[in-house]
């Protein structure tokens, strides 16, 4: 009976754990993003993403291409930091 029981603990610490991290934008961004495109495709003059919305619409079609699936908070956060980094939407 001892064993089933520490096995599934087992098999879900690194859950446990896992959902505790933290996201970090810049370090997502820098793994995940830069893999596909440089930083260029947010500064280019003929660049598709013009507007907050066109942004979030963006990082959502990346994010299930990649099939990352990140949370909404997660996801809310890349937005913001892209913004502030690159796009500087008005607001």
């Amino acid at each position: 009976m001892k064993k089933p029981v520490l096995i599934i603990t087992l098999a879900v610490l690194p859950l446990v754990v896992q959902a505790d991290e933290p996201f970090h934008a810049e370090s997502f961004h820098r793994q995940k993003c830069t893999g596909c495109h440089d930083t260029s495709v947010y500064t280019r003059s003929n660049r598709r993403v013009n507007s907050l919305p066109r942004l979030e619409s963006q990082v959502r079609m990346c994010d299930a291409n990649l099939g990352i699936k990140l949370f909404d908070d997660d996801l809310h956060a890349l937005v913001d930091y892209l913004d502030k980094n690159y796009y500087k939407f008005d607001k």
